[in-house]
């Protein structure tokens, strides 16, 4: 195949001052997955060995890239910012194939297919260099494509005429360029005046000027949208998310407000589950069949077995669920959970590092961190597994058939036996032997006649308060009196 003799290099080295951000653009998400990644992992699913330009930032672009699984890269380094024409050169030892694909480093819509038409036709026409247009309706940023004269030329926004800015027809930035040529003629790229620059975008014009083939492959505009301003992420990401929601769709799946519904990459949904509005669905997350995730719910990282339905503004995170599980409204679950089959996690329940048995409930209002509770649990109203001792964290074990009752404190590590109950507003610390039941508070005492005799006495209170404040306000007129008098007495003395 001629893909064999293909080289490809991503441009990865620009500033991102567009952005305004203090972090790198290409490490900015699209549906959960950094913009870098996409035009690479397109070349990977080519079998295309691949060179990484690096320049700003470098180090953390390639951080990004290695976190992302993404190994056998080579990477060049540019040295300065002196455009992609300079980006190119910097790769130049690389070139180990008869043919360098190029591509930037900020174009998440691309696909493997896209290229597979790029690289064919490249083969077909046997051109000097094929690239990637398209028409939109404002091109503004982006290189136009001028023909004069039988010509072509790409011209860069910064150095468009007023008619040249009228065009619609641009630059993708995706080229296919045989190395020979390459080889001589990069370095006849001139430094552009304007911006300082070398454009790779020139040896377009240096082809057609030398009656070198040049062939353009038209392509729809959004299969190729580049990403300068966070504004113009927010909309790659919105056709990046319409694409995925229009495939599960077609996989038998139903989204109530489909608009308002996050997806990620690596996720699956079973047919016949309903994805609620507002509902995001993060990656690797795994839905079963006939599952059924209600609005503002966020799910991430977590399997989900068939037939369970997670309640609204419910978030689940790193956690293994079973069958017929009913969560939330307003559950949260995190950091290794796993629910058995048939279990019942209500409404303001937080479960975090807890394996939950077969058939059991927790309904309300309860806390259970790094527990284990057996099958067939009823949890009560109010439970908190205090796990944190002010150094490390301790184990609750609560084994099957147990009833706990609401309003429990148990106090890690401790460990309620099989078939035990433990009564409620119960504070237990120490271990419940099986088939007991555990009483963990103070004995109620009731004091007949008590609130009759709280009243007389308040009454008798209020009554001497109030003889006690009449007396003290004689005294005080007495006082102001004699005061008068005697400040009277002081004037004429005066």
């Amino acid at each position: 195949m001629f893909v064999n003799n293909v080289r490809g290099v991503v441009l990865a080295a620009g500033k991102s001052s567009r952005f305004k951000t203090k972090k790198c653009k290409l490490s900015f998400t699209v549906c959960g997955q950094p913009m870098v990644v996409f035009p690479i992992k397109a070349l990977k699913d080519l079998d295309i060995p691949i060179t990484v330009v690096l320049g700003a930032r470098k180090e953390e672009v390639k951080e990004v890239i290695e976190s992302a699984g993404l190994r056998d890269l080579d990477y060049a380094v540019q040295k300065g910012q002196l455009g992609t024409g300079d980006a190119v050169k910097s790769s130049q030892k690389t070139w180990n194939k008869d043919n360098i694909l190029i591509l930037n480093g900020d174009m998440p819509l691309v696909t493997q297919e896209l290229l597979r038409e790029l690289i064919f036709e490249h083969d077909r026409t046997n051109a000097a260099i094929t690239f990637l247009s398209a028409h939109c309706l404002n091109p503004f940023g982006y290189g136009r494509v001028v023909e004069n004269d039988g010509k072509i030329s790409i011209v860069e926004e910064k150095n468009c005429t007023q008619e040249q800015r009228l065009v619609t027809l641009i630059n993708a930035g995706v080229y296919i360029i045989k190395k020979s040529f390459l080889e001589k003629n990069l370095d006849k790229v001139k430094r552009n005046e304007v911006s300082g620059e070398y454009y790779v975008t020139d040896l377009v014009g240096l082809a057609s000027d030398q009656g070198d083939k040049v062939h353009t492959v038209y392509v729809p505009y959004d299969n190729v949208r580049g990403v300068n301003t966070l504004e113009e992420l927010w909309v790659a990401e919105q056709i990046k998310r319409s694409q995925m929601i229009k495939f599960w769709m077609a996989q038998g799946v139903r989204f109530e407000l489909a608009q308002s519904i996050h997806l990620d990459l690596d996720i699956e949904i079973g047919e016949e589950s309903f994805i609620g509005t507002g509902a995001h669905i993060l990656k690797g997350t795994r839905i079963g069949r006939n599952c059924k995730i209600n609005a503002f719910s966020i799910i991430e990282n977590t399997t989900i077995d068939d037939d369970t339905h997670v309640h609204s503004h419910s978030v689940i995170q790193d956690s293994k669920i079973g069958k017929n599980v009913h969560v939330g409204p307003f559950a949260r679950l995190r950091n290794n959970v796993v629910l058995g089959d048939n279990v019942g996690i209500g409404n303001f329940v937080e479960v975090k590092n807890t394996q939950i048995g077969d058939n059991t409930r927790t309904q309300h209002l309860s806390f259970l961190g790094d527990a284990k509770i057996g099958n067939n649990v009823n949890i009560g109203a109010g439970t908190v597994t205090c796990n944190y001792d002010g150094v490390k964290k301790n184990k609750t074990l609560v084994g099957d058939n147990c009833f706990i009752g609401s309003n429990n404190t148990l106090i890690a590590p401790v460990q309620v036996g099989k078939n035990s109950y433990t009564a409620a507003g119960s504070t237990v610390s120490d271990n419940v032997p099986e088939g007991t039941l555990a009483i963990g508070r103070a004995r109620q005492e009731n004091k007949v006649g008590y609130v009759e005799k709280l009243k007389n006495k308040k009454m008798t209170e209020a009554s001497g308060a109030a003889g006690t404040s009449k007396a003290a306000s004689e005294n005080d007129i007495k006082l102001n009196f004699l005061g008068a008098v005697k400040t009277d007495e002081m004037q004429e003395n005066l």
